[in-house]
């Protein structure tokens, strides 16, 4: 019998909105660098391959909060670096980094809510399991999801990361419930799945746009899906 539903966050809860190419636009700007959006898209594509090189290199900087906090400022760096802005360069990264700690950069998908109050209504417990500077509790006080769930593990915090099993097994003790006994939610087969499944939690795969016809997991294309599942 399930009793506790854990949740990855980014691209499974909620995502950045306006994009980054938007965000990191209106900060320049702000700062009197006069670029445009259509300026820092073409180079997207490479600040997106540094960091899945970077994750798959040393992905442990997940694990430090100071060490996360950098791979955003490096990348951030690289994309000034594209719009030949070579002033000004570590406080309008660190500005940059700083907008994302606000609520209004981030929205939840349409299918959240009425999942997660679903779920609450039928006595599930929730919790959080997810790749996240320290940052994450406050942020999800600020964007009002903190009063869904029970417990927040941010790798950066407890100083693993999915998908190693030390931080599945400290979202078990924490919220104090056997693996047999929880599923996880997340977006990425690899880190979800794969981590979820190393300790005995069933791991359900959200896959909005049909990108994980092979895996060998459950997928749903909406969270709406989850409640009656359960």
């Amino acid at each position: 019998m399930v009793q506790v539903v854990f949740f990855d966050v980014g691209q499974t809860l909620i995502h950045d909105d306006p994009p980054v190419p938007e965000v990191f636009t209106r900060v320049a700007r702000r700062r009197g660098h006069n670029i445009t959006v259509r300026d820092v898209e073409p180079c997207m594509a490479d600040v997106m391959a540094y960091y899945q090189s970077e994750y798959m290199r040393d992905g442990d900087f997940w694990c430090v909060h100071e060490r996360a906090v950098q791979i955003w400022l490096d990348m951030y760096t690289m994309m000034a670096d594209f719009c030949d802005i070579h002033e000004d360069v570590p406080g309008l990264a660190q500005e940059v980094y700083d907008e994302y700690l606000l609520p209004q950069n981030w929205s939840t998908y349409p299918d959240v809510n009425a999942c997660l109050h679903g779920l609450k209504r039928r006595g599930f417990r929730l919790g959080v399991v997810s790749n996240w500077d320290a940052s994450l509790e406050s942020l999800f006080r600020k964007i009002g999801l903190l009063p869904y769930f029970d417990d927040i593990v941010a790798s950066a915090a407890v100083g693993c990361r999915k998908p190693t099993a030390a931080i599945f097994e400290i979202a078990l003790e924490r919220m104090d419930v056997k693996a047999s006994e929880a599923v996880h939610v997340g977006d990425l087969p690899e880190a979800d799945g794969e981590g979820a499944a190393s300790v005995g939690i069933r791991p359900i795969i959200i896959d909005r746009l049909g990108r994980f016809k092979d895996t060998r997991f459950e997928t749903i294309p909406s969270l709406t899906d989850l409640v009656s599942m359960l």
